[in-house]
């Protein structure tokens, strides 16, 4: 993780302080209420104090005093207090691994934060393990650790990924936060990014997997023409062209009245004739006649499409380098298209600027209007 990641880790964090501090807060009242004994209530006002203190060089991100102050909670706080223990836990993980500098090398010290992190999550999980198997802890408790067990989740998952190019372990916590949340497409893209990271099309191929990780959004909702989108743009990263199209086309298929989705798959066969060297002559002119066939189809639903009138443009000038017979005729289409594309534009452009004129003349009235008003 860069020293960006970590600094929004620390944003993420933070609100976990203020849950961190009800839950000990909770912990406490348990220690008296349950005639636990003057002892324990002492040593949780204790480890109360200490908290405190260690969450406010936690805020100033003096995370060596933090670590300071955490120990001396949790050696306080009664060990069956398994909710306190868990919030103790997790943030002394927390400080060791924003303590850890991953650019710096041989560096025992700081090497040793990142293993106090990885235990310090591990515990936390085992602990909130704990919580939720157990059918006498209060539901509110239970809910209160589960984020504990997502950001822990989430830290070890980027640990093994970015930190010890583990795949094994990395593609484990992943896992484990799809389990967690099975509805929340952005944790299959996590997932296929590991497999694209990790990938090597000779020993290690990978690429399939991070296909099947897109295609889950999909399933979820299959309605959603984006997620299509995200398919095919993963396959054509990687040269599947013929795939990457049937994708773009059930993206379209979705909504067959939005004229963009018909647009789209004209933009890649106009990429593909452009810039791919190994196109035969015969592929090129099939992909400029089934561009222009979607553009048209969008065109016929939008005639004021201008990003479609610019790429039917671009389309016929590639077919005028494969039809020499013809490319007067063909370039002096294509000068039309750009022509109205232009024209549209620039109109759209001049009723902008009048709309936001009117609307600022209309708050300037509106403006002067309450001035007059009287009091």
């Amino acid at each position: 993780m860069n020293r960006e990641g970590t600094n929004g880790m620390t944003t993420k964090m933070t609100s976990l302080v203020r849950s961190g501090a009800m839950l000990l807060g909770v912990g406490a009242f348990a220690a008296g209420s349950l005639g636990c004994g003057i002892p324990d209530y002492i040593d949780m006002l204790q480890a109360m104090r200490a908290f405190g203190k260690a969450n406010e060089a936690y805020g100033k991100q003096e995370y060596e005093e933090a670590i300071g102050f955490y120990a001396e909670a949790t050696a306080n706080a009664p060990e069956e207090h398994v909710i306190v223990q868990t919030t103790l836990r997790f943030f002394t993980a927390s400080s060791h691994h924003l303590l850890y500098r991953p650019n710096v090398m041989d560096d025992p010290e700081n090497e040793a934060h990142l293993d106090a992190a990885l235990d310090g999550y591990e515990e936390t999980l085992d602990v909130v393990e704990r919580i939720l198997a157990d059918p006498a802890e209060a539901q509110e408790n239970k809910d209160a650790v589960a984020l504990y067990e997502r950001y822990a989740i989430e830290q070890l998952a980027g640990i093994h990924r970015d930190y010890l190019d583990d795949l094994e372990m990395a593609e484990h916590y992943f896992n484990r936060l799809i389990a967690l949340d099975p509805s929340a497409p952005e944790r299959y893209y996590a997932l296929a990014d590991v497999y694209e990271r990790y990938h090597d099309p000779v020993d290690n191929p990978l690429i399939d997997k991070a296909i099947e990780m897109y295609e889950k959004p999909v399933e979820l909702n299959p309605d959603d023409p984006i997620r299509y989108r995200q398919v095919a743009n993963l396959l054509n990263k990687y040269g599947r062209f013929d795939e990457t199209m049937d994708w773009l086309a059930r993206a379209r298929d979705v909504n067959p009245q939005n004229p963009e989705g018909y647009y789209l798959i004209a933009t890649y066969y106009w990429d593909k004739v452009y810039r791919d060297p190994d196109l035969t002559q015969r592929d090129r002119a099939e992909f400029v006649d089934l561009g222009m066939e979607q553009l048209d189809q969008a065109l016929e639903i939008n005639d004021e499409y201008v990003d479609a009138l610019v790429y039917k443009n671009l389309l016929l000038r590639e077919k005028a380098k494969l039809e020499p017979g013809n490319a007067a005729a063909l370039t002096a289409q294509a000068d039309e298209f750009r022509a109205r594309a232009l024209a549209l534009r620039e109109a759209q452009a001049e009723a902008a600027r009048a709309a936001a004129a009117a609307a600022a003349e209309a708050a300037a009235t509106g403006a002067a209007e309450s001035a007059e008003e009287p009091e």
